[in-house]
C-alpha cells in the first residue's frame, strides 16, 4: 500500500515539473516572438563623424569643430561638445536658452557663430591642442546616443623659409664645405634636410632651442671633405669651363609647411695662360719697326757713301790728251 502511494506521488511530481519546463520554454519562445518583432533599429543615430576646419589651426586664429550627424528622421535630443573630459558646449532645441557654454580654460565660444552642428572657438592657444569629441543623443522614443572624436593640432608656422650660410663662394675637390642652416621660429619645429646637386647629405649636428614665446627653432651644421664624385653632376657654363655646386636646405613640417633655401657655390676658375705678345707695325708691308729701322739706316749708310765717293772723285786731277 505504502509502494503504491509513492509511485503515484511521483508520478504526479514528475507531471508537475514537466509542465512547469514546457511552460518556461513557451514563456522564452514568447519573449524572443516579442524581440523579434521589435524594430529596435528605428531611430537609431546612423554615424557621428567630428571634423576641424582648418585641419591644423594657426595660434591666435578661429577653430570651427563640426559635428555630422545623421539622426535618422528622429527628434534631436542635445549635442555636446568635450575637451577630454569635460564638457564646453551645449546644444539643446527642447531648452531655453538652445545655447550654453561651461568654464574651460583657454575655450573662448562665440556662440552667434555655434548652433546644433558646430561650435566655433576663438583665439585658440597651444594648450589647446589634444582630443576633442561630440556627442550626440536622439530625443523620445530611442534616446540613442552616438559620439566622434578628433585630434586638433594648433601650430605656429614660420614666417619666412629657412636661413643657409657657406663659408666660401667657391669649392673644389679636396675643399671642406663647412655651412649652416637654421629654421625661423615655429611650433611643432620644423625638420631640416641638405642636398647638394639634388643629392642628400647627413648632417652631423642638430640643435634645437625653444625660444621666450614658446617656439621651437632648429639648426642644422655641415662639414664636408668634397670629392671628385661630388662635383660629376656639375653642369660646366661657357668656354671657361665653370660650374657651379647647389647647396640647398629644405625645411618641412609635416604636411603644413615645406620652403627651402638655395646657394650656387661656383667652381674656382683657373689663371689664363699668357698668351705670345707681337708688336705689329702699321705698313702695309707688315714688317716689324725693328726691320724698319735697319733699312732706314742702310738707306743712310748708302747715301753717306755715294756722298764721299763723289767729293773724292772730285779732288782727282783731270786727265788731259
Amino acid at each position: 500500500m505504502w509502494r503504491l502511494t509513492n509511485e503515484s506521488t511521483s508520478r504526479q511530481s514528475r507531471q508537475i515539473c514537466g509542465c512547469g519546463i514546457f511552460g518556461r520554454f513557451m514563456s522564452i519562445g514568447i519573449l524572443l516572438q516579442i524581440i523579434a518583432n521589435c524594430d529596435y533599429g528605428a531611430g537609431a543615430i546612423r554615424s557621428v563623424h567630428l571634423v576641424v576646419d582648418p585641419p591644423a589651426v594657426r595660434r591666435s586664429q578661429h577653430a570651427t569643430l563640426r559635428c555630422l550627424y545623421d539622426l535618422d528622421d528622429s527628434p534631436l535630443y542635445s549635442v555636446k561638445f568635450y575637451r577630454g573630459l569635460r564638457e564646453f558646449y551645449r546644444f539643446s532645441p527642447s531648452e531655453y536658452p538652445e545655447k550654453k557654454t561651461f568654464p574651460f580654460p583657454g575655450i573662448n565660444v562665440d556662440l552667434s557663430l555655434s548652433n546644433a552642428s558646430q561650435v566655433v572657438i576663438r583665439n585658440v592657444g597651444f594648450g589647446l591642442s589634444g582630443n576633442f569629441s561630440c556627442e550626440v543623443t536622439a530625443d523620445a522614443p530611442s534616446y540613442s546616443t552616438a559620439t566622434g572624436h578628433i585630434q586638433m593640432q594648433v601650430v605656429e608656422l614660420p614666417d619666412s623659409g629657412p636661413t643657409l650660410w657657406t663659408e666660401h663662394n667657391r669649392y673644389e675637390a679636396g675643399d671642406v664645405l663647412r655651412a649652416n642652416c637654421s629654421s625661423p621660429p615655429s611650433r611643432p619645429k620644423a625638420d631640416l634636410k641638405l642636398t647638394l646637386n639634388n643629392i642628400v647629405i647627413f648632417s652631423s649636428d642638430q640643435t634645437v632651442r625653444t625660444t621666450t614665446d614658446n617656439l621651437m627653432t632648429t639648426a642644422v651644421s655641415l662639414r664636408l671633405h668634397l670629392q671628385s664624385s661630388h662635383f660629376s653632376g656639375v653642369q660646366l657654363v661657357g668656354s671657361s669651363g665653370s660650374g657651379t655646386l647647389v647647396l640647398r636646405c629644405t625645411a618641412t613640417i609635416g604636411k603644413l609647411y615645406e620652403q627651402y633655401t638655395e646657394l650656387e657655390l661656383g667652381v674656382p676658375q683657373r689663371d689664363p695662360v699668357p698668351a705670345r705678345v707681337t708688336l705689329t707695325g702699321s705698313s702695309s708691308s707688315g714688317r716689324s719697326p725693328s726691320t724698319m729701322v735697319l733699312v732706314v739706316c742702310l738707306l743712310l749708310l748708302s747715301l753717306q757713301t755715294s756722298h764721299r765717293l763723289a767729293e773724292y772723285k772730285g779732288a782727282l786731277p783731270v786727265e788731259r790728251r
